[in-house]
């Protein structure tokens, strides 16, 4: 062996969605359970020479449930920490652990949030994930101590596709280019002008809204906005919240605000009667018809009507699921219903439709006016010539976790993964290569693994003009997501295939503001600021730098770890101000400092930690506040 020092130059962590007690890799016992919930591989590197090695191991179980979500951040922490670290020969010589290594698996307390007294329990203050992951990482060196030991496995593809079956959370750290997205529709079997190559999109605000952890940005951001106009709060739910301001009120629940009425929520809710109600008006709307659940006789002889490729999916879908497109046979149709059925909307009403080629985007028209559009390709990967399809969508499931509405939003495996990649001739240890995209899903949608790309400075006028028509001629509909279907968004309507598939009257709201590739565009900033211009009301916008607001969390939220909770929160984000007790069942705190930072944690404080229950949160601005430092006061 070489004197030269080693490298980590990759890492691939995998979480299961359960513990299992088959194990793909070597199994390491956990309290005397041959269960495991997470898989490591580790890649060393000496001048060309390369060791590879893989383990799986069992941390914070539970029974029959995965991982905790803390856990699942500790060993991202750990990996991180690891990848990149300079190993000395004499430490993969002898298989002992570098003197780093305790760095490596050191906790730290941001590593507990949310973590009640039984959660600390079961921790042991944090030094049994310690021990556990620190023996862990000894087996790993043992093993690339041996020249035998390279994982001739990894290539396998049943092992591949175990992994990935099992996968419930992934990442991946290696040294590879960072994904680009490049804009090239083909029309009638000719590739048009392609665009330049866009790189990923990174913000500063994803660290700065960690507290929200798993909580659904939409409600969050319509108070962010609130708040910088000067509104005070009151939320009494995690996707609810009164905003006011010298006696003007204002309800939200999610991304629903005041700019849609209830009957415009209740004709766009419904994707069959969408159409119904466009179709007659000339709007472009593809052919299709409902059917009621299981009746695939009849679908396929609809289908044949009006002739293939069609497209299936659930008449009161969300998020893409149960979606397949493009399907020219009635063998891959059949193949479509097993999909459907395979998905938790697989037992409601579907919809088989005519396929109109092109690129899925979400229009957002705010007061009769597109303000943004996002072109929404389905979850992809491009080759490289060196990774395998697996590594690849774990390579970009990393660059998503820069992204806040993205972050939760990984591409995984799934059947639907499997049917596309069969279409394909390919397998997930397939390696493409060069410049060569890979399809991964049938479905166009974020929360499948979908990315989004800010294109309305190349959008057509006229496709503008028939987005904005179709919603004013909704009554009620101020604010919309507009979903169409386009095969080249820069060209005319009239020499391009175009169609309206869905009216979204509470879309997504992060998805122009958080985009994977080009420029983000404040759409709830535009839909707070219609909302105060519609009724009469000044613009006061506060500076997002540095605004101070009082806080008063009601409910369970003393002697549960409230106040402890709030002050890392707070400190981690950078802010200032304090936290303390003023009643048996209320938590008052003043948060000086980002809006960004302060609206994240106020939005948070509905949850708080594992053992509170809060009733309602109180957001009132103040005039002015000088604090240093944030500080717990007993």
């Amino acid at each position: 062996m070489s004197q030269d020092p080693f490298y980590v130059t990759r890492i691939e962590l995998i979480a299961y969605d359960k513990p299992y007690n088959e194990p793909v890799a070597h199994n390491v016992k956990a309290s005397g359970a041959q269960q495991v919930n997470f898989y490591l591989k580790v890649a060393v590197d000496c001048a060309g020479e390369e060791r590879v090695t893989a383990i799986e191991g069992g941390l914070g179980q539970r029974r029959g449930k995965p991982m905790a979500a803390r856990y699942w951040d500790y060993l991202e922490t750990v990996a991180s920490r690891l990848m990149g670290s300079q190993l000395t020969s004499e430490s993969l010589q002898s298989g002992n652990m570098p003197v780093a290594a305790r760095k490596w698996v050191e906790a730290t307390e941001s590593l507990i949030d949310n973590a009640g007294p039984l959660d600390k329990r079961q921790w042991s203050k944090i030094q049994s994930a310690v021990t556990s992951t620190y023996k862990l990482l000894g087996k790993v060196f043992k093993a690339l101590a041996q020249e035998e030991a390279v994982e001739k496995a990894a290539s396998d593809a049943a092992l591949v596709e175990a992994l990935f079956s099992r996968a419930q959370n992934v990442l991946y750290l290696p040294e590879a280019a960072p994904p680009t997205y490049t804009y090239q529709p083909t029309i009638k079997g000719k590739p048009q002008t392609p665009s330049e190559p866009l790189s990923p999109n990174s913000s500063n605000d994803t660290v700065l809204m960690l507290p929200l952890g798993t909580m659904d940005a939409k409600s969050h951001l319509m108070e962010r906005e609130c708040v910088r106009q000067g509104y005070n709060v009151l939320r009494t739910g995690k996707g609810v919240f009164t905003a006011d301001n010298n006696g003007q009120r204002f309800y939200f629940k999610l991304s629903r605000s005041p700019l849609v009425s209830i009957d415009a929520i209740s004709l766009c809710t419904h994707k069959e009667a969408t159409r119904e109600f466009l179709a007659p008006l000339g709007f472009p709307v593809p052919r299709g018809r409902m059917f009621p659940a299981g009746d695939y006789d009849n679908a396929t002889k609809f289908a044949n009507l009006i002739g293939y490729p069609v497209v299936v999916k659930p008449a009161t879908g969300v998020r893409g699921i149960g979606v397949v497109p493009n399907i020219t046979s009635d063998t891959e149709l059949k193949s479509a219903f097993h999909v459907l059925e395979s998905s938790k909307l697989g037992h409601d009403d579907f919809i088989v439709e005519k396929h109109i080629f092109g690129e899925d985007y979400r229009i957002m028209v705010i007061g009769g006016t597109v303000r943004a559009a996002t072109l929404r390709a389905p979850a992809n990967v491009t080759g490289d010539g060196k990774h395998n399809i697996a590594e690849l969508i774990l390579i970009k499931n990393r660059y998503r976790q820069n992204i806040p509405h993205l972050k939760s939003r990984p591409i995984v495996f799934s059947e639907a993964t499997r049917y596309q990649l069969d279409k394909q001739g390919l397998t997930l240890h397939s390696v493409p290569t060069a410049g060569k995209q890979i399809i991964l899903s049938g479905s166009c949608n974020l929360s499948q693994g979908g990315d989004s790309v800010n294109i309305l400075h190349e959008m057509h006028p006229s496709i503008i003009k028939v987005a904005e028509d179709a919603v004013k001629a909704v009554p009620g509909l101020d604010y919309c997501g507009i979903d169409f279907l386009i095969e080249d968004h820069r060209k005319p309507v009239g020499e391009t295939d175009i169609g309206i598939c869905e009216l979204n009257a509470h879309a997504a709201i992060g998805t122009a503001c958080y985009t994977m590739f080009g420029e983000p565009v404040n759409v709830p900033r535009d839909a707070i600021e219609e909302a105060l211009v519609k009724h009469n009301l000044p613009l006061t916008p506060l500076p997002e730098d540095n605004i101070a607001v009082k806080v008063n969390i009601r409910g369970k939220v003393t002697g549960v770890g409230y106040r402890k909770w709030l002050a890392r929160h707070a400190q981690r984000s950078g802010l200032k101000g304090h936290v303390k007790n003023v009643g048996p069942r209320e938590v008052e705190t003043v948060l000086q400092g980002s809006l960004v930072g302060i609206t994240a944690l106020t939005t948070a404080c509905i949850r708080g930690p594992s053992e509170a229950l809060p009733t309602s949160v109180r957001t009132t601005h103040l005039e002015s506040a000088h604090f240093d430092e944030f500080t717990l006061i007993p």
